[in-house]
């Protein structure tokens, strides 16, 4: 690799790293471009369109750099729920939703929880699984179709759950890391608890139709 390719890609992860907290801090639509070249250290004003080809390929960036290792991690989780013939289990499947990005609490300078939950409330869930490239959330459409087939739950009823489910892991464990970073508050529940009781919660809402 040349000099050259080692200080863009260097200059890549910079500005995709500032990008992901600002957005985790502030949201989507209250950041700027110009915000993010401040805080990466970037006096090239065209940098992100360079790199990216504008702010919405860079918001797509972040989400494809964290979920090639999320979907990797998540395969590992599916697997071992197959070998023990879980595949109706639904804490096991919860997990596997939670789990991957429970671990990301350990990971320095990754705010990409943060960062999903801003998402979600300035966008959609939707909108971002659909920006990415489909092989990078490969096992999050396994996990769903193995949920799907564990429940009775009708279909309609199936995606609204799914979606609170989904919405309940990002804001819980973004909470989470707002209280884990913080200097002057400590956690009132040990991280492994909350995470047990957190795919509780998760597997609870697949759990219990709703009756007249």
């Amino acid at each position: 690799m040349t000099q050259g390719n080692r200080s863009g890609r260097a200059t890549r992860l910079t500005l995709l790293l500032a990008a992901e907290r600002l957005f985790a801090e502030r949201g989507i639509e209250a950041v700027s471009s110009s915000e993010i070249l401040d805080l990466a250290g970037q006096r090239n004003k065209n940098a992100i369109h360079y790199h990216f080809g504008g702010k919405d390929g860079l918001i797509t960036a972040i989400a494809e750099f964290r979920s090639t290792a999320l979907n990797d991690r998540r395969a590992e989780l599916l697997a071992g729920v197959r070998a023990k013939g879980a595949e109706r289990d639904l804490t096991e499947l919860a997990a596997t939703l939670v789990l991957p990005l429970a671990e990301l609490l350990d990971v320095a300078d990754c705010s990409f929880l943060g960062f999903l939950a801003r998402y979600h409330l300035d966008r959609s869930r939707r909108q971002l699984v659909d920006s990415v490239d489909p092989s990078v959330t490969a096992t999050y459409r396994d996990a769903y179709a193995l949920l799907r087939g564990a429940t009775t739950l009708p279909a309609r009823s199936f995606e609204i759950r799914f979606g609170i489910a989904m919405d309940t892991i990002f804001m819980a464990l973004a909470s989470r890391q707002t209280v884990e970073r913080a200097t002057d508050v400590a956690p009132r529940t040990a991280r492994q608890t909350f995470v047990s009781h957190l795919i509780a919660c998760v597997a609870g809402c697949f759990a219990t139709p709703i009756t007249d």
